[in-house]
């Protein structure tokens, strides 16, 4: 499970100056979101090739489309908002596909393995429907 090189992303770390307007606070979320999009699709083809029931290589291959569709959507929100498509480091993300990864790493047998890596799936599913509920709730709130 491998991140994105520095040279496609950028660091950032937030400040007020960078959230001006109702569109900046909009926008701002989803360059954390589009990041763990983008993470999962470099993290799902290992997740593919280490599952040995063909029950999970399809799911992996699934949820690999479908992520890859959720990018394409992310930028033409982006596109929307006359905004370049950026994502910016986060942290939790990367911690819990680290972790993720060392415990897939450590599951002895097939079965053990595919279960963690079901695990570690579920994992980083809770935390991007988690970000995305997030960005819904502030994107609500801003239009009351």
């Amino acid at each position: 499970m491998k991140s994105i090189p520095n040279t496609q992303r950028e660091r950032h770390e937030p400040s007020l100056e960078d959230i001006q307007n109702l569109s900046d606070l909009f926008v701002h979320p989803l360059q954390d979101i589009l990041y763990v999009e983008q993470q999962i699709v470099k993290a799902l083809p290992t997740m593919m090739e280490k599952a040995t029931s063909p029950g999970s290589k399809q799911g992996f291959s699934n949820h690999l489309r479908e992520t890859e569709r959720h990018v394409e959507r992310l930028k033409q929100v982006f596109e929307m908002h006359d905004t370049k498509a950026k994502a910016v480091d986060c942290p939790a993300i990367d911690g819990i596909i680290k972790e993720a990864k060392d415990v897939v790493d450590q599951a002895t047998g097939n079965e053990v393995r595919d279960a963690a890596l079901t695990a570690a799936a579920q994992a980083v599913g809770r935390y991007d429907s988690t970000l995305r509920h997030a960005h819904r709730l502030g994107q609500n709130a801003w239009r009351r």
